[in-house]
């Protein structure tokens, strides 16, 4: 590609994070390679959660916005909601949660929701999750992986450069939730992406 497109197109200040053109070639492969499986990993967590949680709270927990949900968790729920009603749709359970944020998933294991989130609703919004005495895996160690992997999609959608060390093996941490979910996911996720 030109330098003139480059600097017309892209942005010198946006290229500038790249090496070359090389580089700026391979984090646009990397984010495509990445994007089924991100893509599988963010609905199976919303819709894993939101499953568990209807079975404790209620159908209507996240509509009838719970009251164990924090500030930033509510705002972020009526930010879906507006949404919902500026595209002229009726708020539904499904469109709500649909329309809620990565983020808002994965806020919801941190140490504020530390009592929603114990070791046994782990197990169940997780079901292939590995015994303890294999690996231990708590809200706490969750928060983290599932927050690193927000950090890289949210770079990847607002197509920034992906190609840094902290994400050198993103690639496997994405696999190993998918597979905490179970095996057959995570299987299927590397087919489609592969075809």
């Amino acid at each position: 590609m030109k330098e003139i497109l480059i600097k017309k197109y892209i942005t010198t200040t946006r290229f500038s994070v790249y090496k070359d053109l090389i580089q700026y070639n391979n984090n646009l492969k990397k984010a495509k390679h990445l994007y089924i499986p991100l893509s599988i990993l963010e609905v199976s967590l919303r819709n894993s959660i939101n499953n568990i949680f209807e079975k404790f709270y209620g159908v209507g927990w996240i509509i009838n916005e719970a009251n164990f949900l924090k500030a930033k968790e509510l705002a972020k729920i009526t930010d879906a909601k507006s949404k919902i009603i500026d595209n002229q749709e009726i708020i539904t359970k499904d469109k709500l949660v649909a329309e809620l944020t990565f983020g808002f998933w994965t806020a919801l294991f941190q140490s504020a929701y530390d009592d929603k989130m114990r070791t046994n609703n782990l197990k169940q919004i997780f079901p292939n999750l590995p015994p303890k005495e294999i690996k231990i895996i708590d809200r706490k160690t969750m928060s983290s992986k599932l927050n690193h992997i927000r950090k890289f999609r949210n770079r990847i959608f607002h197509h920034e450069n992906i190609l840094k060390d902290e994400f050198i093996d993103i690639e496997d941490k994405i696999y190993e939730i998918l597979e905490y979910f179970d095996m057959e996911l995570a299987e299927y996720t590397k087919n489609v992406n592969n075809e």
